[in-house]
């Protein structure tokens, strides 16, 4: 490569960095320092063990998550700890999404290269750019989860498969075998990536010999990443056993509001995905050019795009059949999606043909803008989350001694911060006899319980809803909150859940008539 391509590659590597890293540590403080337990995964399956690691007692008690994210933060924590600069448990949240964010800022430089090893620097670096501004991706890199962190591991072990066809070198199993194990110490389901190194060497049509040295290499350096970033998933083998059915029950069965089926032509196996989800996960500009990005890579089918194409189809295959259907989970396909459109634009915009060139860079240009204000109006509902701006409101509206009822899961709900208000909470069995209850100033519900219901018109619940909500039961709406984003109510229209997944769920509260509040309009009858 010439200097001056050296140059551009260096300078394409450190802007996406820096444009990653601004929308992925942007409003990392989520929640903080009033209420940090907002993403239910977070707390209980990464943030609970983490916070329990010590050199007494390394075993985190729970295999269903590897344990390399885990032993992150509680390392990193744990220092810092020590040094005195973490001195609150907020603090150590704030840690961990550090760690996350660093990762997901990463894998746009990764995705830089993966494209390098696939196209020119130009598309390549679209696609790099398209995955530093990829929605889903962005969110997903506040959470202290594990997705983020499999899927920049994925990536690298792509690049270098794709290394091993070209060169071949045992670096370059050494390094496939790091990133291997890497990523499946982040997440099992980063497994399926092993397929494509084993295709790179097919492909390659080397000696067996050597190459079969090499690949043993990669085996021991994946084993090895892989015991000391979760040993446990190795020591405690028949508990890992027990978690892995535990979690193969749980992705085929029915979890209302994320999961299959439910009444509607996109409530289906892979038509949910790409129709829905996908779209949602990426805009719906940066999802057409990724149909598109991917439709042309597999029409000009080359060994490259095999190797990367082995990893990708098997994968959606697979965890597209599960019932259970977090957006979160199909992070990896969807990253490889952004890439394909940047290479196919890139192509098309280097091309001869005129109008080509033209189309592509319109093409483009479109595609950034849509997805950065898609990005932006969505990501920024993380600093004036719902349940946090509910919450002030709470305080300065009741007064001491006056109660709050909690109707459903609490973590989906906002909680007053004066804790001389008191605070009740109930199922959402109880929606429906609410008004037997006299000792409640209001009653709060959230959408994250009535939207999925909504989703899969719930004989009983759908209709309980309705009554509550439409004052039957004798209560009437004293205020409701609700963050707002580009094309919210086109995107809710794909999956009610998407108004709110996760971040900013509309709140409503209620109070006992008679009231004084404006009439509210009717909703309408399921």
């Amino acid at each position: 490569m010439r200097h001056d391509a050296q140059r551009a590659v260096w300078w394409i590597t450190v802007g996406l960095t820096v444009l990653a890293a601004t929308l992925r540590f942007w409003e990392a403080s989520w929640g903080m320092p009033e209420r940090i337990g907002l993403h239910p995964d977070e707390a209980q399956h990464v943030m609970s063990h983490a916070l329990a690691i010590s050199l007494a007692d390394p075993d985190p008690h729970f295999l269903n998550y590897p344990s390399f994210l885990i032993y992150l933060i509680a390392l990193v924590n744990g220092g810092l700890s020590r040094l005195g600069v973490v001195t609150e448990p907020w603090q150590s949240y704030l840690i961990a999404r550090s760690i996350v964010a660093s990762f997901g800022t990463l894998t746009a430089p990764a995705v830089f290269w993966l494209g390098l090893e696939l196209g020119s620097p130009l598309a390549a670096g679209l696609g790099g750019l398209w995955v530093a501004l990829l929605p889903l991706h962005v969110w997903e890199s506040h959470f202290a989860v594990t997705d983020v962190m499999m899927t920049f591991w994925i990536v690298v072990t792509l690049a270098g498969s794709l290394r091993i066809l070209r060169r071949g070198q045992l670096a370059d199993y050494l390094l496939v075998g790091m990133a291997f194990g890497l990523a499946v110490a982040s997440k099992y389901t980063a497994a399926f990536v092993v397929v494509s190194p084993l295709i790179a060497v097919l492909l390659a049509h080397r000696p067996v010999a050597p190459s079969l040295r090499n690949l043993v290499a990669l085996a021991a350096t994946a084993l090895a990443f892989s015991f000391v970033a979760t040993p446990f998933s190795f020591l405690h083998f028949s508990q890992l056993r027990a978690a892995m059915a535990f979690e193969n029950q749980h992705v085929h069965s029915l979890h209302y509001g994320f999961s299959l089926p439910a009444p509607g032509w996109q409530y289906h196996k892979y038509v949910y995905e790409l129709f829905a989800a996908f779209p949602f996960s990426l805009g719906f500009a940066l999802w057409a050019a990724a149909a598109a990005g991917t439709a042309w890579a597999v029409l000009t089918l080359r060994r490259e795009t095999a190797i990367v194409l082995g990893f990708a189809v098997p994968f959606f295959a697979v965890l597209g059949h599960w019932t259970f259907k977090p957006l979160r989970y199909m992070l990896p396909v969807e990253i490889l999606g952004a890439m394909f459109a940047g290479l196919w634009l890139g192509s098309w915009i280097e091309s001869g043909h005129g109008w080509r060139r033209t189309l592509g860079a319109s093409i483009a240009a479109v595609v950034l803008l849509y997805t950065a204000l898609f990005t932006i109006s969505t990501t920024s509902r993380l600093g004036h989350d719902t349940r946090i701006e509910a919450a002030h409101w709470l305080d300065s509206v009741l007064r001491p001694g006056e109660r709050l009822l909690l109707c459903g899961y609490s973590p989906y709900l906002a909680v007053p911060t004066d804790p001389r208000i008191g605070v009740d909470t109930v199922g959402e069995v109880a929606i429906s006899r609410l008004a037997e209850r006299s000792d409640d100033s209001l009653v709060e519900i959230s959408s994250l319980h009535f939207w999925r219901h909504e989703r899969h018109h719930h004989p009983a619940f759908e209709p309980a809803y309705y009554r509550f909500r439409s004052g039957e039961n004798g209560f009437r709406l004293v205020k409701r909150f609700e963050g707002d984003f580009l094309n919210r109510e086109i995107y809710r229209q794909l999956d009610p859940m998407f108004a709110g997944y996760f971040i900013s769920p509309t709140l409503e509260f209620y109070a006992r008539e008679p009231s004084t509040v404006t009439e509210q309009p009717r909703l309408r009858a399921p």
